[in-house]
């Protein structure tokens, strides 16, 4: 069961990123229990849109591929979330604070709604965003470019290491190379 719906960019199918539809995979949401469908799409336009967080900033640049450093301005946040798809893994809060951690039960649960997400949008390329949400990954569809890539809160987090990482998954989107990826570690990694 889905406790929290995507976040849909107005412009995700229609113009998407370089012609793309580009779903964003996060791992989890923290706060108050009773979950609310809303509550992703209330994160994105609060902390992707209006005001400065750098987990959102530094999403941003990686899959916009944006090399510039410094200051992004509040037009640019506004454009780039509404050209994108957002979903965070696991659906349910796994705490009232960061860095509190999902349990097994959370992961478990977590893939019947995401493959019901992956068949809702459509999305041409995947960016998943951590080493542990992808080791918890379910098998994921063979046609979709999956870019994994470290969490960007994570110590150390490098664009010239995730950016070419992302650049590939959508080079491969836009070529329609059909690879047969058989389990998500026999994969390519992007």
């Amino acid at each position: 069961m889905r406790n929290f719906e995507p976040w849909i960019g107005s412009e995700y199918q229609a113009e998407g990123i370089d012609g793309l539809r580009v779903l964003i995979l996060g791992e989890s949401h923290y706060g108050a229990p009773p979950e609310r469908p809303s509550f992703t799409s209330e994160i994105i336009a609060k902390w992707g849109q209006r005001k400065r967080s750098k987990f959102f900033t530094v999403t941003q640049r990686l899959v916009s591929l944006d090399a510039s450093r410094g200051y992004v301005p509040m037009q640019s946040r506004r454009e780039f979330w509404e050209k994108v798809a957002f979903y965070n893994y696991v659906q349910k809060f796994v705490g009232t604070k960061a860095r509190q951690r999902p349990t097994a039960e959370h992961w478990e649960n977590a893939k019947q709604p995401l493959l019901l997400t992956i068949q809702e949008l459509k999305p041409d390329v995947l960016v998943v965003l951590g080493k542990e949400t992808e080791a918890h990954l379910p098998t994921l569809p063979s046609h979709i470019p999956v870019a994994y890539v470290s969490h960007p809160s994570g110590r150390g987090f490098s664009y010239n290491k995730w950016q070419p990482v992302v650049r590939a998954a959508f080079e491969h989107a836009k070529n329609g190379t059909q690879q047969n990826h058989g389990e998500k570690g026999d994969r390519p990694q992007f």
